[in-house]
């Protein structure tokens, strides 16, 4: 049964997708299907352990984090004993979260970390929502971002916010989607809370039209059947050919002809 404890593990990941390996799949479906079989395993680890760091201290529970753990605390030379400099920038940022009562009024009328599951297009989905309001089924999702500036978008050849770059749309919208078929409502609310890790943090708090929310489903909706038949083993993932675990596995057969 998912709880809290097996929710990242590799047997729920197999047995549910998620927006997280969605979006692996939409990356790299070659990586993607390497992850899910556990034939490799997430390599950037820091990230995670920061934007849950931030979300422990946000949400009251900063002093569990650090009994759980101590490997942000640095152990070699001048800084022995100090919280290593990545981890104080998610210090800043949640302290400038920490001034805006707006949205710690937002914190203490929620609850945390609950654990969703549904089914859309006949695929089994998990959802965490970061927080989440019983009386009017309101989402809130934080993020801690390096900072606020848009990216170009290769297959767009065009920059685009920061949000739209990593998806975060097509996450809440899968959100809202598992909160109506739980709840049988729909949201009164749905925010992302955002802070960046810069020298002085930046803060953002945004809402999506459900019109556009809609069409993320729908994109959601589209791909999650392929994506789920790659995790089955029913057809061939297709290799990206620039991630890096493309390139751990790429094999020269022939001379490429340039003309």
């Amino acid at each position: 049964m998912l709880n809290a404890e097996n929710y990242y593990s590799l047997e729920m990941d197999q047995e549910y997708m998620s927006v997280s390996q969605f979006k692996e799949f939409m990356n790299c479906e070659a990586k993607a299907y390497a992850l899910v079989t556990g034939e490799i395993e997430k390599a950037d680890k820091s990230a995670f352990l920061e934007g849950q760091m931030f979300e422990s201290i946000v949400t009251g529970n900063k002093e569990l984090f650090m009994s759980q753990h101590p490997e942000i605390i640095s152990t070699r030379g001048a800084t022995t004993g100090e919280i290593k400099s990545e981890f104080k920038k998610v210090l800043n940022a949640a302290d400038k979260f920490m001034q805006q009562p707006f949205l710690t009024n937002i914190v203490d009328s929620c609850e945390k970390q609950v654990i969703l599951t549904g089914e859309i297009n006949k695929v089994k989905i998990k959802g965490c929502l970061d927080l989440f309001k019983t009386s009017d089924c309101s989402i809130y999702d934080f993020k801690c971002m390096k900072d606020f500036k848009e990216q170009w978008i290769k297959e767009e050849k065009a920059y685009a916010p920061w949000y739209y770059v990593y998806n975060y749309p097509l996450q809440l919208a899968v959100y809202r989607e598992l909160v109506k078929q739980n709840f049988g409502k729909e949201p009164k609310e749905i925010g992302l809370i955002a802070t960046t890790k810069e020298d002085i943090p930046d803060i953002e708090a945004l809402s999506f039209d459900y019109g556009l929310l809609d069409l993320e489903l729908e994109k959601f909706a589209d791909l999650v059947p392929r994506f789920n038949d790659i995790k089955l083993g029913k057809i061939e993932p297709i290799a990206c050919g620039v991630c890096d675990y493309c390139k751990l596995k790429k094999k020269i057969e022939k001379f490429e002809e340039i003309k």
